[in-house]
């Protein structure tokens, strides 16, 4: 019989295993193809966050259940001994749709952020440079002055210009404080059918400058 090697490591499911730093690793599943991909992996290239961004170009409800399903398939993969993430969030916008509430239920059933944008993911770009205006609550109108304003850029005005918005993020928390009234909160908070104005212009993004200064 073989000598054991004395200097050989030790195996099995006693074992501790070295400790090592681990990033706190967030899904985001997003109905927009290219703006919300483009910000949420620019600013998880710094600190201690990590974002894995998948988009799914489906109304809201079909986003959260697309999430849904992505959370179940990582939970099974913990079981094998790889981390969780530390949350999921289903980024929509307004924008045309109805069924935010069904999205809500959904998340809400799963353990997930519904991340909504009111009337679109531009208002929180806007607020990193002023406060987005009471009187822009039309998809169209928001996506146009946020490119007068520079904050988007490229083809279809759909790219970020970092250079405009880095290092503002509690600047923009401040300003989406100064739209993200109580009222509209409570408008927010209802999601009903038919009434998205009511809460118009709205940003749920001011929780990512939370998470990231709980996190640095």
């Amino acid at each position: 019989m073989a000598k054991k090697n004395p200097k050989a490591p030790a195996h099995g499911r006693n074992v501790r295993r070295s400790a090592r730093h681990r990033h706190c690793r967030y899904l985001i599943v997003c109905g927009g193809e290219v703006t919300e991909r483009e910000y949420f992996q620019r600013i998880g290239q710094h600190g201690e966050v990590r974002f894995n961004v998948i988009s799914k170009t489906l109304d809201p409800e079909g986003v959260a259940k697309h999430a849904a399903k992505l959370k179940q398939e990582d939970l099974r993969n913990a079981e094998n001994g790889i981390d969780p993430y530390a949350g999921v969030w289903v980024v929509v916008d307004v924008d045309e749709y109805k069924n935010h509430a069904q999205a809500q239920r959904i998340c809400r059933d799963n353990g997930m952020e519904l991340i909504v944008s009111n009337p679109c993911f531009e208002v929180w770009l806007i607020d990193h440079v002023r406060a987005c205006p009471d009187s822009y609550t039309q998809t169209s109108s928001v996506e146009r002055y946020a490119a007068d304003l520079g904050v988007t850029t490229g083809h279809r005005n759909k790219y970020v210009d970092f250079q405009k918005i880095d290092g503002r993020m509690a600047e923009a928390a401040v300003n989406a404080g100064r739209h993200n009234t109580d009222a509209r909160a409570k408008g927010r908070r209802r999601l009903i059918p038919g009434q998205e104005q009511t809460y118009a212009p709205w940003t749920d993004m001011v929780l990512i400058e939370q998470l990231i200064s709980r996190s640095s």
